[in-house]
């Protein structure tokens, strides 16, 4: 009735396009470091509010950032970035990479970019890479045109170390354009 039959092994079926070679694994992924990194906020932007007014012999303001004087300031203002809103009046030097006045300034603007936006009122020796006149700006002095746009940019860290201005230094500063 029963009986009993020797079993054949049945081979292992593979398709045609398997690879019949084992592959080792992956080496394990290595586990990750933690890694300490300062991240310096970007300046603040500093206002001088048009209910201010800032009066002082040899006053420097120094922003490493965006500065806005809407206000009164007799003395130097200095930033990355420097704009003289329609009710700033600045008497001193307004020094930045890119300097923009629509109130009034007497004194010397030093910067790469200039531009003197309609109603402003510039009494200056302006030193410059490029300069702008809006319709409506009013600009009496003298321009100065720098071809080297790192002779105008500020160290704003060195002159907040120091104390002192470079036009203060008795040197005459980086040749202009023309002489």
């Amino acid at each position: 009735m029963f009986s009993r039959q020797a079993t054949v092994a049945k081979a292992e079926h593979h398709p045609i396009h398997a690879n019949p070679r084992q592959e080792p694994p992956p080496p394990p992924m290595p586990e990750p470091v933690a890694v300490e990194v300062e991240i310096t906020p970007p300046p603040a932007d500093s206002v001088i509010g048009q209910d201010l007014k800032i009066l002082g012999g040899g006053l420097r303001l120094i922003s490493e950032g965006n500065l806005t004087v809407d206000g009164v300031v007799e003395g130097d203002v200095l930033g990355a970035n420097v704009v003289i809103g329609k009710h700033g009046q600045v008497n001193g030097l307004v020094h930045g990479e890119t300097v923009s006045i629509q109130g009034q300034v007497s004194g010397m603007v030093r910067a790469v970019d200039v531009t003197l936006k309609s109603g402003a009122i510039v009494e200056a020796e302006v030193h410059h890479n490029t300069l702008a006149l809006e319709l409506g700006a009013n600009f009496e002095g003298r321009s100065r045109r720098y071809l080297e746009r790192e002779e105008l940019v500020p160290d704003l860290v060195q002159a907040a170390n120091e104390g002192r201005l470079e036009h203060s230094t008795g040197q005459s500063g980086p040749a202009p354009l023309t002489s």
